[in-house]
């Protein structure tokens, strides 16, 4: 009898260590998509400030004219991958507890 209660205790004891390794592994997700939505922004508010203080000049020179449309499609494309990004971090870091308790609570009711 001893030996199926420790058998049971040892069962729950990795469901724990299991359950415990993918709240950290979410953590990482979220501190992800925190850095991702920094740098987005970031990168979105310095990219606007650069396109407002250059655009006169730009425009007055014919040949900085396709930079100018390079400029225009880059600061609107490197934020919203940027965005796209912590998008998915974030679904993967609401999926992983979820998905771990789904076959957590399998596991536990095995016992």
């Amino acid at each position: 009898m001893k030996e199926k209660r420790n058998d049971a205790e040892l069962k729950n004891r990795k469901t724990k260590r299991d359950y415990d390794y993918e709240r950290r592994v979410s953590d990482i997700y979220f501190d992800l998509f925190f850095v991702f939505v920094a740098a987005g922004t970031f990168l979105w508010v310095i990219m606007h400030s650069i396109f407002d203080a250059c655009i006169d000049s730009w425009k007055a020179d014919p040949e900085l004219n396709n930079f100018r449309y390079m400029w225009n499609i880059l600061m609107y494309v490197i934020p919203y991958t940027l965005w796209a990004f912590a998008g998915g971090f974030l679904i993967v870091y609401v999926r992983n507890p979820l998905n771990e308790l789904i076959n957590g609570g399998i596991r536990i009711f095995r016992l």
